[in-house]
């Protein structure tokens, strides 16, 4: 049975730590505040449309890693912003032999994390899931599948990655291999960070935004600008792939808005969102590569014009 420790009991975290807590009794979470707190006065409470409702207590719950040893695999499930600091928590609990994946929104994830954790084995990882916290220590799956994609950046595949998707696999969470986890990656952030920029330029949700005749020009900007970007990362996403975006945003529900918008909107400060991580990456890669992306660069500059 594998040693395996989720950092991060959030939407993604919480479901994916539950499920595996629930089969697999070598699990331990990396928690703090009034999640910990919930965690191990009453346990974590799941309700899933794929797994159920139940609730469960890993092996061990705490807000620091060094009580609990070497783990032969890490899930990280935390926003971009916190990418530097988990890193630093799950520390003592990465040896040269851990799998260590990374389960957060944006594109080369593990180039971030190599220079922050020790010698180990260091994936990259998609999740395609809809779930949330509805307060702290209860997780809401409400609708939808769950599919997880993990894979290292060379096509390299240590008998780790396997065993860790027939763990989660037998936990529920349908879970694969892929040689070529970069591909899945960008395909992902090509909508999420694509999305993101659509609302925030529109300054709405999905209604607002269809309100705009030229909507479906700018979906497809947007995404050419990542696509291109993709290209000069050796990375070639599908043809099409930009008039499949403006499809899929007329098909979205009217209220439909993406989490970083929602926090944008709300009045987040920008370093405590994913504007970063998604928006700002982009237009860093754009400018190594020396491609425009010019909606990109628009949408950063309205919510943090001092930085660029």
């Amino acid at each position: 049975m594998m040693k395996i420790a989720v950092f991060g009991i959030g939407g993604v975290g919480g479901l994916v730590g539950g499920a595996l807590a629930r089969k697999n009794e070598e699990t331990y979470f990396i928690a703090r505040g009034k999640t910990l707190e919930a965690i191990v006065s009453r346990g974590l409470h799941v309700e899933s449309a794929l797994l159920g409702d139940f609730t469960v207590k890993p092996k061990g719950a705490a807000e620091s890693a060094g009580d609990f040893g070497v783990m032969d695999a890490v899930i990280i499930s935390c926003k971009g912003y916190s990418l530097k600091e988990a890193c630093r928590i799950v520390s003592p609990m990465v040896g040269e032999d851990t799998l260590v994946v990374p389960l957060l929104n944006g594109v080369g994830v593990s180039d971030m994390m190599k220079p922050l954790l020790p010698q180990c084995l260091l994936a990259d990882g998609v999740i395609h899931v809809f779930s949330h916290i509805e307060e702290p220590g209860h997780i809401v799956q409400s609708y939808g599948p769950c599919h997880v994609i993990i894979g290292m950046k060379g096509g390299e595949r240590p008998q780790k990655l396997d065993e860790l998707a027939e763990a989660l696999n037998g936990a529920g969470i349908k879970t694969s291999v892929s040689e070529d986890i970069l591909f899945e990656c960008w395909r992902k952030y090509l909508i999420m960070c694509g999305n993101s920029v659509v609302f925030c330029y529109y300054d709405g949700p999905a209604w607002k935004v269809r309100e705009h005749a030229d909507y479906k020009d700018t979906v497809r900007a947007a995404a050419n600008e990542i696509i291109s970007v993709a290209a000069a990362n050796g990375v070639k996403l599908p043809e099409g792939s930009a008039d499949l975006c403006a499809e899929n945003f007329m098909k979205l529900a009217p209220e439909t808005v993406n989490s970083l918008y929602r926090d944008l909107s709300s009045g987040k400060p920008p370093q405590k969102t994913e504007l970063d991580h998604l928006i700002g990456r982009m237009i860093e890669m754009g400018r190594a590569a020396n491609i425009p992306t010019p909606y990109h660069e628009m949408t950063y500059k309205r919510f943090a014009p001092e930085k660029r």
